[in-house]
């Protein structure tokens, strides 16, 4: 039922739905009230099935399925007494029926025949196919009564096949009764379920709703139908929810296993981004290559605060903060994309850290990039989110190439960094390949506008993911980057004042440390974004706690405090563990315990798990001292610190 005071009306296994306007005293069960229904106020309402209309008030609508498969709905007044003497029981709503009848000129005999002439016997309710059209019969008799009812209505409800209280009571079919009940409590436990989902509750929590007995196929069916037809926030979680009990209860519905309900869920999460970030995709009909050759370098980004509170759908739903800060590594901008015309009408692409090439000489050749096997998905999800490649529909290649003004050539690189860094190089590449594309193609692009490229380069691609690395990567110092809730992320960004010593002091005490091992394979996007979307109460806390960390970095960073930032990296780290276990291991936490005398703040880079560690070093340790107190522990595993510098302009 909606949220109305319970002192207001009173139901009973009765769903109503959320803008129904139910009025005082009504009393309403076994019945289904729909959306755009009033309910006037002392109407009492059982067994049937209302929606799109006005009840008058202090009315009785009761619903009845007769043997045949037909339905009447019987109405009258809720003061009226269908049975006793003559005088007392031949008011039909408070007025006698014979003043009724007369006004239309009906005689006494075309509503009676013969019986005594009571309420109970009064052929009044017109037999129809559905609970629908019964109720719609119901309210032209309620303009019979008022007078309101048109000469049309009049004649077509003599000519209707008419019972009375009496004859519709003995027709009834008992049997209907049960199975119409179960369909509404089932209603009734779907809304509430849903309704506890969207409240935040934790899934589990939400799925008592249905009892020991857990789900049953019927209900199952009316949350799946409910999910084609709601929005964004609710359809995912009645997907993920499923798919939790599903798996959890190792029960399948209609043949759906719990996987495919999880992928429904993060399929739609993917599809509305992308579907977004379609439509601003550029469309320059003038695109001309406009350079011979362009080549574009980009540092890596380190990851300060709020981290994954910029990923779909948190952001979309809570908006996002996240501040971080840009890097080179052993002196390089690690990130290089590079881009030449040949003379061949084609598109080259080569991926020189791991030294593969390859050509595209169709248009279904570069639109074929959802494969995440494939070693070029990201150099043609850039020409598609920039604009030069069509995202569907059939082209001739060398058509397209002829207008641009020849083939070209696309090669990116990553320098020095191991896979599984954590230091958001996937994204920061494909950043790079926009700016190396719009500048080849001599076009501007604006970094607001790259953000968004990217973000549905990587919708295109199906890796999912949020906006902070690309942000981190091609904007220099250290940033605030921030997110208003909505499908369509405007990224601000705000660089963070700081003073020049704190930059000297930040540069002297910050170390990365390389953990000598990739960040074990696991599901982690869906496990973390899971954990919200099921309303995992610890998830839900940790995201909202590491958004205000971030902001609680930024002011001190701002204020020069060094050490209290790094007492804050130590805080957004155990957020980091409560959002998701798998963030640390064996490995990490042995590096954390060798140095902890020598640092005073440690966190991770991207997820954890492997790839980088981030540590803020004590006043007066180097990075020197921070090498040879791992090296004596770790000796040639590949534990140790890598040379930074952050990037100020």
């Amino acid at each position: 039922t909606n949220m109305q005071d319970a002192d207001e009306y009173a139901t009973n296994n009765a769903y109503i739905a959320s803008d129904a306007v139910i009025g005082q005293g009504a009393y309403i069960e076994d019945s289904y009230i729909g959306p755009n229904t009033v309910v006037g106020a002392g109407t009492i309402i059982s067994n049937a099935g209302i929606e799109n209309v006005t009840l008058p008030e202090n009315m009785v609508f009761h619903t009845l399925a007769l043997s045949d498969g037909t339905f009447v709905t019987r109405v009258y007044g809720a003061e009226d007494n269908p049975k006793g003497t003559y005088e007392k029981n031949s008011l039909w709503m408070g007025i006698p029926i014979q003043n009724i009848l007369a006004a239309y000129d009906i005689l006494p005999e075309q509503i009676w025949n013969g019986q005594e002439r009571y309420l109970w016997f009064a052929d009044l309710y017109t037999v129809e196919a559905d609970r629908a059209a019964s109720v719609a019969s119901a309210m032209r008799l309620c303009r019979i009564v008022a007078g309101t009812a048109k000469p049309d209505d009049v004649k077509s409800w003599l000519e209707s096949k008419r019972l009375s209280l009496c004859s519709s009571f003995n027709a009834a079919d008992v049997r209907a009764i049960v199975p119409w009940k179960r369909s509404i409590e089932n209603q009734v436990l779907v809304t509430c379920f849903v309704d506890r989902l969207m409240q935040g509750e934790y899934y589990e929590d939400a799925l008592r709703v249905f009892g020991d007995a857990g789900i049953n196929e019927a209900q199952y069916q009316l949350l799946m139908e409910r999910a084609e037809h709601s929005a964004f926030s609710e359809k995912i979680r009645i997907y993920y929810a499923l798919s939790r009990y599903m798996r959890n209860h190792r029960q399948s519905f209609a043949g759906a296993q719990y996987d495919a309900l999880e992928s429904k869920c993060f399929d739609e999460i993917q599809r509305v981004i992308y579907e977004n970030g379609k439509d601003k995709i550029p469309d320059f009909d003038d695109f001309h290559i406009a350079k011979e050759e362009v080549h574009v370098s980009l540092p890596v980004r380190v990851n300060w605060g709020g981290g994954w509170t910029d990923t779909p759908p948190h952001c979309n739903e809570k908006g996002g903060v996240v501040l971080n800060a840009a890097i080179k590594l052993k002196g390089n901008y690690p990130i290089q994309v590079t881009m030449h015309r040949i003379p061949e009408l084609e598109v080259q692409f080569e991926s020189q850290d791991i030294g593969v090439s390859g050509v595209a000489k169709t248009v279904e050749e570069i639109q074929d990039c959802h494969n995440p096997y494939d070693f070029f998905a990201l150099h043609k999800a850039a020409l598609i989110a920039c604009g030069i490649i069509p995202i569907e529909g059939h082209y001739e290649l060398t058509d397209i190439l002829e207008k641009l003004g020849g083939g070209f050539y696309l090669s990116t690189q990553v320098i020095g960094v191991p896979k599984g860094s954590g230091l958001g190089t996937s994204s920061i590449l494909s950043g790079a390949c926009v700016k190396a594309i719009f500048e080849f193609f001599g076009q501007e692009v604006q970094d607001a506008e790259l953000y968004d490229i990217v973000l549905c380069m990587e919708q295109i691609m199906s890796t999912g993911g949020g906006w902070q690395d690309q942000v981190g990567g091609v904007t220099a110092g250290v940033k605030m980057i921030t997110t208003e809730p909505g499908i369509n992320q405007v990224i601000q960004v705000e660089n963070v004042v700081l003073s020049e010593a704190t930059k000297k002091e930040l540069q002297e005490r910050f170390a990365l440390i390389y953990t000598g091992q990739r960040r074990l394979a696991r599901n982690l996007l869906r496990d973390v974004v899971g954990g919200y979307i099921g309303g995992r109460k610890e998830s839900i806390d940790a995201l909202d706690q590491m958004q205000r960390t971030a902001a609680l970095m930024q002011f001190e960073l701002e204020r020069g405090n060094v050490d209290r930032f790094a007492a804050l990296l130590n805080e957004h780290w155990e957020l980091s563990k409560q959002l998701d276990a798998g963030s640390t291991n064996t490995c990490i936490d042995q590096i954390f315990l060798a140095c902890e005398d020598l640092v005073d703040g440690q966190f991770i880079s991207g997820a954890g798990g492997g790839g980088f560690l981030q540590v803020i070093m004590k006043k007066g340790v180097t990075r020197e001292q921070l090498h040879q107190r791992l090296y004596s522990i770790f000796q040639d595993s590949g534990v140790d610190v890598w040379d930074t510098e952050f990037i100020w302009e």
